[in-house]
C-alpha cells in the first residue's frame, strides 16, 4: 500500500469535515430544541439582562458620585467657608460610614498649621510693627506681582 502525502491527508480531512458539517443547520436546530440547551440559553439571557441592569446601575452610581462630590465641595466652601480644620471629605474607595467624614486630624494640616503660625507671629509683633504690618506686606507683595497688561 503506497503512503499518501501530507497534502493528500489534508484534503481527505477537509472533505471529511465538510461532509460532517454539511447538514449543520439541521443539527444545530435539533440541538437548540433540547431541554438542556433551552435551560442554558435561559441562563445566558438572564445573565445578559443582569449585566444590562448592572451597567445601568453603575452609570447611575457614577452620576450620583459626581453630584455628591460637587455637594461636598460646595458644603466646604459655603457652609464651612473653606475652613480646613473641619473639612468634609468623601472617598469613593471606602465603603460605609468611613467614606464620608469630617477630617479633624490636625497633624495633616501643614497648610493651616503654617497659616496659624503666621497669624501668631504677626499678633506677637510689637505694637509699632503691627501698625505698619499691612504696608510692609503690601510692599513685599508688590515685588512679586505680575502685570497682566504687559504680558
Amino acid at each position: 500500500m503506497p503512503q499518501i502525502r501530507k497534502f493528500e491527508q489534508d484534503a481527505i480531512v477537509d472533505s471529511t469535515i465538510s461532509t460532517i458539517v454539511s447538514d449543520k443547520s439541521e443539527v444545530i436546530a435539533t440541538l437548540e430544541a433540547t431541554p438542556e440547551y433551552t435551560g442554558i440559553k435561559q441562563r445566558f439571557d438572564s445573565i445578559k439582562d443582569l449585566k444590562k441592569q448592572s451597567k445601568a446601575l453603575d452609570d447611575k452610581a457614577s452620576l450620583e458620585t459626581k453630584e455628591l462630590e460637587s455637594a461636598v465641595e460646595a458644603f466646604n466652601e459655603d457652609v464651612l467657608n473653606s475652613n480646613p480644620i473641619y473639612k468634609l471629605e468623601y472617598s469613593k474607595y471606602y465603603r460605609g460610614d468611613d467614606g464620608l467624614s469630617f477630617n479633624t486630624d490636625t497633624s495633616s494640616y501643614s497648610g493651616i498649621r503654617t497659616t496659624i503660625q503666621n497669624e501668631i507671629a504677626i499678633a506677637l509683633l510689637p505694637k509699632d510693627a503691627v501698625n505698619n504690618i499691612n504696608s510692609i506686606i503690601e510692599r513685599i507683595a508688590d515685588k512679586f506681582k505680575i502685570e497682566l497688561n504687559s504680558v
